[in-house]
């Protein structure tokens, strides 16, 4: 599967920088387009929340259009300051398809549909990792992974010069990962290092990293087999991410939420621990 759709959902009052960085990276790598979907409420979601608080007349719903104008045309040229800035054309109409250039749309109404339908026609979802300040983010990445059926790539603290110099994969044998390589051969194929880490846990005990690097050699990608034994009372979340820090990895890929969403909150979990403290990107499917 080709990557050649990198989609980046923002809002108001969001700040996409990181993610453009990110996506331009990759882009630039895998000769990519960036999409920009601006996302933002309309007035009738809205009036639906302060139907309670204020009285609704023309003016109010003239400020309200008046508003989500006002942050569209921000957002815009917040991303052509960023195009100027990074030498990367935006255009409704670009030369050749096999270059990477930016677009930008604007979508009203709630980020779920929203995402969900914008996400399906593109190649990867690029979002921020979940910040509780930032409502915004925690529903990008919950569409991005549960509703979309595309590659998430959840951006950290950091974003590297390089994402593809090392990327390690988190295997377990389950069928969030097996969906995740499936729909991430093209992007593996363009790392310069590829490390499979085998988390030895009595669930996926079988799983061998060996069996999956023989898999990724007929696809042209060399990778290297690790096996990481889990120390009592280390969380193997903790323990994925420390090996792949370790590593130096410049991306971390594992499938997402192997159990049951409700168990994974109360028990913890492999996907919650990373997504909570990963500070390089994360590649994650559901």
């Amino acid at each position: 599967m080709y990557l050649r759709c990198l989609l980046v959902p923002t809002a108001p009052g969001v700040d996409p920088t990181r993610r453009l960085d990110a996506a331009l990276r990759l882009g630039r790598r895998l000769r990519a387009h960036i999409g920009v979907c601006f996302m933002a409420p309309g007035p009738a979601d809205i009036l639906a929340g302060m139907a309670s608080l204020v009285p609704i007349d023309c003016q109010t719903l003239e400020r309200i259009e008046q508003g989500a104008r006002g942050s569209a045309a921000e957002g815009k040229a917040a991303l052509q300051a960023w195009c100027v800035r990074e030498g990367v054309p935006l255009t409704a109409r670009p030369e050749r398809l096999d270059a990477t250039f930016a677009t930008w749309t604007e979508r009203t109404g709630e980020v779920e549909p929203l995402l969900t339908l914008a996400g399906r026609v593109n190649d990867l979802v690029v979002v921020d990792r979940p910040d509780p300040k930032v409502p915004f983010t925690g529903r990008a990445l919950d569409t991005a992974l549960f509703s979309v059926g595309r590659p998430t790539l959840m951006i950290g603290d950091t974003v590297p010069c390089d994402l593809l110099e090392h990327v390690v994969i988190a295997w377990n044998g389950s069928l969030e990962a097996t969906r995740l390589i499936g729909q991430s051969v093209d992007l593996l194929h363009e790392a310069t290092r590829v490390t499979v880490v085998h988390a030895r846990t009595e669930r996926f005990d079988a799983a061998l990293a060996a069996d999956l690097c023989g898999y990724l050699q007929w696809h042209g990608v060399v990778a290297d087999a690790v096996t990481l034994p889990i120390k009592d009372g280390i969380p193997v979340g903790a323990a994925i991410l420390a090996e792949a820090e370790r590593r130096g990895a410049s991306m971390l890929a594992l499938g997402a939420y192997t159990h049951s969403r409700v168990r994974e909150f109360l028990l913890g979990g492999v996907t919650r621990h990373v997504v909570e403290h990963a500070r390089m990107p994360v590649l994650m499917a559901h």
